[in-house]
């Protein structure tokens, strides 16, 4: 008995023993004591290991040792590997000191390279490591984004993501080119990137603050490589093709430290800033941007570019119309030529004192000019009448925009004690002037008439907004603030409409269709917020008191109108952090948005007899609640990344079009008037999953939402819910020097219910493929190819097809550094590109086709000299 007890204990103390899990943890530095991020841990007994990487701290931490003895390796791309044996002993845990890493020439064997971090999750930001998404040498920015998960590049270059548009960007924190997203990611060679951050902006307050509130903006931030600030790079390109297409430009950058300047300049008929864009357009621009560390207390950036477009659209338009016990039908034609002329400049200075004091002031200035001429066909019917116009009209338009924006923040002695000022001046002039020319042929049972109309338009708008605010916050204990705050803006519109008759060549002024107008919409907003901060979680709660009041002055008739609302506004914030590598984010916020001059101008519009507008100066402002949830997940080792969104928006005193048909007549009386009932959810996704090493990415996304439309059809009210549904799929291979290739589809499925009994739902469905990618063979030559295909179903109207859009190239790289490019390309190849889109406005279906840049050919050569870090230049 004693033998079997003492052999059950032996047996019991090998299975305990060989069960035991141990606990390993440590950190990793550079020689500088700069944590080491993604530095790939392994621990080895035998032949069995187990492996991790360090977070963003560059601490790493192993809970399933199963063995008191191993041999620890520590391996980061750049450095020598560490390599040391250790013991587990007198318990089941072992704190390594701080592991340094020295610096080393030698390049690391693959499975360490894998150990970079790909992407890192922050409460408001998204870091993409630029190593981990490597493109071909001499790409630009925009080639490296279209490989990061969740993010799409258009043709156009617009850049979304997680279903937003992404509006500006920044290089290393400064602002670059203003707003012109696509100038700037085709400007900036791709492989002086260091990491490429997308961030919820909510301004210079919230970041200095901790205080976000309201709707952020989505901004793209390019780090530099320390060793490629000092240096320029450069890139001329032209060519020249068939049909007299041309293309032409030149984009350059010079770095010394943290001064930058930047050029780009472009000359072509070959629609470049899209190539789906509608019409033929051809563009001379220009750009230039500078920005400067002058000292640690003032820096400064700056943009300004010109741009002259002329664009020639033939467009055809089907609309259906439901009325209450009829369907009215519209034909249309129209050929648009227009000559646009635009010079943008905006910039910011900053001043930073001392560290308690910080001053940013962001002047900005525009001015647009643009010409246009339409000569269209309208052909109206409905039940047994028909009315078919003819119409010329010709338009010059001048606008002119100034303003400034300032922002001061005091932070006090006690930490978390600051008060800041902020304001903006805005001030628009409008001048737009129109010649109207309507031929009117009315069909019906009585006879056939004719009708000829011919006005001269003259509207001038006068706009000037003003906006200041101050707040103070005040730490109440260690991880809780609050904050008080109080704004005011007014803004004042002044519009005068002269509108004179052509009659037998004379012009006769008409005093029912002119008029001058003014308004004003003035806010004042008090405020508090309580702010919440701790490691994994932290939360804003908000309460906002705004009365607005909208006044209107007819001085042509002598009438006045004033509206009053008051609306209490909550806002709220919160940010769970799961993990470094997920976060959840919750936002509500409440908003007013004021009536357009046009909505509230009390004057009858009858340049287009079939549909005749007229203002409604009664109309309130529209206030919005909105309410947004954000989840983000990635894992550090493998690059995996998960995006999700669900908004919700509810609008009371929604404006929206009012239309009466006028009896016996295809003519519409269109007007505005507020209403209750409008609302709108919308959900999106993307998680992209990578495989072998990055070789291979799979992506899966998707996006919904529900809009509750509300109209008014003969004063009978209608409800309108459209419903989209949207999934994609996408495949990726990236194998360095062999292919790039990008394999997407995707299905559609539009619907929409009516609330009138007598009006039939609608649905369409469309499935989507492309296929994008470059081929390379024997290192020089390169094989592009872009391939759209859509099938369009549910369309009830001749003009939709199914457009195929093949677009092929090749290249071949030659000169010292592969720096001059050689390429041919065929564009539309089989001539198809034509604009084919359906719209649902309420009670009306619109269906359009447009023409596009159709099947050209082109040879071009590229130019590229780049000098980094003082070496010589390559060309």
């Amino acid at each position: 008995m004693r033998r079997f007890f003492l052999t059950l204990c032996l047996v019991s103390y090998s299975i305990f023993s060989y069960s035991q899990n141990y606990q390993v943890k440590g950190s990793v530095l550079d020689t500088a004591g700069v944590p080491l991020t993604g530095t790939l841990i392994k621990l080895k007994n035998g032949k069995d290991s187990v492996q991790t990487s360090a977070d963003i701290d560059g601490n790493f931490y192993l809970t399933n040792v199963k063995w008191p003895n191993f041999t620890l390796s520590a391996a980061f791309i750049g450095f020598e590997t560490f390599l040391k044996a250790y013991t587990i002993s007198g318990g089941n845990s072992l704190v390594i000191p701080p592991i340094k890493l020295k610096t080393s020439s030698n390049t690391l064997d693959e499975v360490v390279i894998t150990a970079v971090t790909a992407i890192k999750i922050s409460e408001d930001t998204v870091t993409f490591n630029a190593s981990s998404f490597p493109v071909r040498q001499g790409d630009a920015v925009d080639e490296m984004l279209r490989k990061l998960p969740g993010v799409k590049v258009d043709a156009d270059g617009n850049v979304t993501t997680q279903g937003e548009a992404i509006t500006k960007i920044r290089i290393n924190g400064k602002d670059f080119f203003g707003t012109d997203v696509a100038t700037a990611i085709k400007n900036l060679p791709a492989d002086i990137i260091k990491n490429l951050q997308i961030i919820d902006d909510y301004g210079d307050h919230a970041n200095i603050t901790g205080i976000k509130t309201g709707e952020a903006e989505k901004v793209l931030n390019l780090t530099i490589q320390e060793d490629k600030k000092r240096g320029y790079s450069a890139r001329i390109f032209g060519g020249m093709g068939n049909e007299d297409r041309y293309n032409t430009s030149l984009r350059g950058n010079t770095f010394k430290g943290e001064r930058q300047l930047s050029f780009d300049g472009t000359i072509n008929n070959i629609n470049m800033r899209g190539g789906n864009s509608n019409g033929i357009t051809s563009t001379n621009s220009a750009s230039m941007n500078y920005r400067n560390d002058w000292s640690k207390k003032v820096s400064a950036d700056a943009g300004y570019s010109f741009n002259n477009r002329k664009n020639t659209t033939f467009s055809k338009t089907f609309s259906q119309n439901f009325l209450e016990n009829f369907t009215r039908l519209e034909n249309a034609v129209s050929d648009n030529n227009s000559d646009n002329y635009s010079h943008n400049f905006s910039g910011n200075l900053v001043l930073k004192p001392d560290t308690l004091n910080f001053l940013r002031i962001s002047p900005s200035f525009s001015h647009n000019l643009n010409n246009s001429d339409n000569i269209g066909v309208t052909d109206i019917s409905q039940q047994s009448l028909t009315t078919v116009r003819n119409n010329l009209s010709g338009t010059n338009a001048l606008n002119l925009n100034m303003g400034t924006r300032f922002y001061y923040n005091h932070k006090f002695s006690k930490k978390g004690r600051n008060m800041s000022m902020s304001g903006n001046f805005n001030y628009t002039n409008g001048d737009n002037d129109r010649n109207v020319m309507n031929n009117y042929l009315i069909k019906q049972a009585g006879g056939d008439s004719t009708r000829i109309q011919n006005q001269l338009i003259a509207n001038t708008n006068n706009n000037f907004n003003l906006w200041s605010n101050i707040t103070y916050m005040e730490p109440i204990w260690e991880k809780t603030y609050v904050e008080f705050n109080y704004s005011h803006s007014r803004s004042s519109t002044t519009t005068d409409r002269i509108t004179n008759d052509i009659i037998g060549g004379n012009q006769i002024f008409n005093a029912d269709l002119s008029n001058n107008y003014e308004y004003q919409f003035y806010t004042h907003r008090f405020g508090a917020n309580y702010r919440y901060i701790a490691d994994k979680f932290n939360y804003t709660l908000g309460l906002n008191a705004q009365p607005a009041i909208l006044k209107g002055q007819n001085l042509s008739r002598g009438i006045n109108t004033e509206n009053r609302t008051f609306n209490l506004i909550p806002s709220a914030r919160m940010v769970y952090k799961f993990s470094k590598q997920q976060a959840l984010n919750i936002n509500y916020w409440g908003r007013n948005n004021q009536p357009g001059f046009l909505q509230l101008q009390p004057i009858t519009d009858n340049s287009n007899l079939q549909n005749t507008i007229t203002g409604n100066p009664d109309l309130k402002p529209e206030f919005i609640h909105t309410f947004n949830a954000r989840y983000n997940q990635s894992d550090w080792n493998m690059g995996h990344v998960l995006h999700a969104n669900l908004s919700f928006s509810q609008t009371q005193d929604k404006i929206v079009t009012t239309k009466v048909q006028v009896p016996n007549t295809v003519n519409q009386l269109t007007s505005y008037t507020n209403t209750d009932g409008f609302y709108s959810l919308r959900g999106d996704y993307s998680y992209g999953k990578p495989f072998a090493e990055r070789k291979y990415t799979l992506t899966y996304s998707g996006s919904a939402y529900l809009n509750n439309n509300v109209a008014f059809i003969d004063l009978n009210k209608n409800i309108a819910k459209n419903f989209m549904v949207r999934q994609e799929i996408e495949f990726e291979i990236d194998i360095k020097d062999v292919i790039d290739f990008e394999l997407e589809t995707s299905y559609a499925i539009n619907k929409t219910q009516y609330s009138q009994a007598n009006f039939t739902d609608r649905q369409t469905n469309s499935l989507s493929f492309q296929l994008r990618g470059r081929n390379y063979f024997f290192k020089d030559l390169t094989l592009g190819y872009d391939l759209r295909k859509t099938i369009n179903s549910g369309f009830d109207n001749g003009i939709v097809r199914n457009p195929t859009i093949l677009r092929l190239y090749t290249e071949y790289r030659f000169l010292k550094g592969n720096n001059g490019t050689l390429r041919f390309e065929g564009n539309d190849l089989l001539n198809q590109n034509t604009g084919i889109s359906r719209d649902v406005y309420d009670n009306i279906i619109v269906d359009r086709q447009i023409n596009r840049l159709g099947q050209y050919f082109m040879l071009s050569f590229t130019m590229r000299l780049n000098k980094f870090g003082g070496g010589s230049p390559t060309r």
